[in-house]
């Protein structure tokens, strides 16, 4: 091959890369035209990063990270520290195919390892996931999955791994701990999201779904544990709270609660978490847009679990 040949080579697969970082731009991009000056600023964000990890000898940052969890993880923060605005009031729908994407990839190798059976449902307009257990036992549990995402972003297809191993881990107590063989299904329950919708259109669907379960699914509360991280934590704390006021005797039997969103005056900082996805000034925006619709002082201040008693 001669010189041309290796030259026009070299440029189809610099274009071939750099098409793939205008996709990841698009995001962050408030028009077409800023797409290729982000996508540049994200490949050299890149190659900083690759030069960081070089001098440390391509040791990751944490023990139970890798390189390749490490970039990613530092890519997608660098993009929501940048962009928080844009992606938060206008563009938060372009990073959720992408989030779904990523589940459906892992999803048949997840639920394999795991004994789990994905079967979809669409139900109040929404499509949703279950994860059945295939090992029909006399006793059932049901828990209802709200993934996170900052009331904006993501999908519940997010949390393919997580409502796996809530599956399996919940299985193992109920049996060591309770001497109970049970089987348990697993709910990636879906909700509208901001800018579209604001708020309480999200907390309304996950209590929806939440009565929806109890009533379709032939279960009683005391066999139903709802489950959310982030975003969907605060909405488990919430709609438990809805629950005890309005409904005592639907409360479910337990709310496992991953990081849950608790104060929503609480303004971000980043110096104790300089390495979480979502970088504070992001969780702010989002927040700001969910709840823009609020203008009531007292109505906005009680829109945070922490002004309430959880007893």
């Amino acid at each position: 091959y001669g010189p041309p040949v290796i030259f026009f080579s070299i440029v189809l697969a610099y274009l071939a890369v750099f098409a793939g970082f205008c996709y990841a731009a698009w995001p962050f991009a408030a028009s077409v035209v800023l797409v290729p000056y982000i996508a540049v600023k994200l490949q050299l964000k890149l190659v900083s990063l690759l030069f960081e990890a070089a001098a440390r000898g391509f040791k990751p940052r944490f023990p139970e990270w890798t390189i390749g969890y490490e970039l990613t993880i530092s890519m997608m923060r660098y993009g929501f520290v940048e962009y928080d605005h844009v992606v938060a009031n206008g563009n938060a729908h372009r990073l959720r195919g992408p989030f779904e994407l990523h589940g459906r990839m892992i999803l048949k190798s997840c639920c394999k390892k795991h004994n789990t059976a994905p079967e979809k449902m669409v139900a109040n307009g929404m499509e949703h996931m279950w994860l059945r257990d295939p090992e029909k036992k006399q006793h059932r549990v049901v828990v209802i999955h709200y993934h996170g995402g900052g009331y904006c972003v993501s999908d519940p297809l997010q949390d393919v791994e997580l409502a796996n191993e809530e599956h399996t881990k919940l299985k193992q107590i109920l049996k060591e701990q309770y001497q109970l063989d049970v089987s348990v299904d697993v709910l990636l329950a879906n909700y509208r999201k901001a800018p579209e919708f604001l708020y309480p259109t999200a907390l309304n669907d996950c209590f929806d779904m939440y009565k929806y379960v109890l009533e379709h699914e032939n279960i009683t509360p005391n066999h139903v544990v709802i489950s959310g991280d982030s975003a969907g934590g605060e909405m488990c704390i919430t709609n438990c709270m809805r629950l005890r006021k309005e409904s005592p005797e639907l409360q479910p039997v337990a709310a496992l609660c991953y990081s849950p969103v608790v104060d929503f005056s609480e303004t971000g900082n980043d110096e104790k978490t300089p390495y979480c996805i979502l970088a504070a000034n992001f969780a702010d925006s989002c927040l700001a847009t969910y709840t823009r619709n609020v203008t009531d002082p007292e109505e906005r201040r009680l829109v945070s679990p922490i002004n309430h008693s959880l007893r």
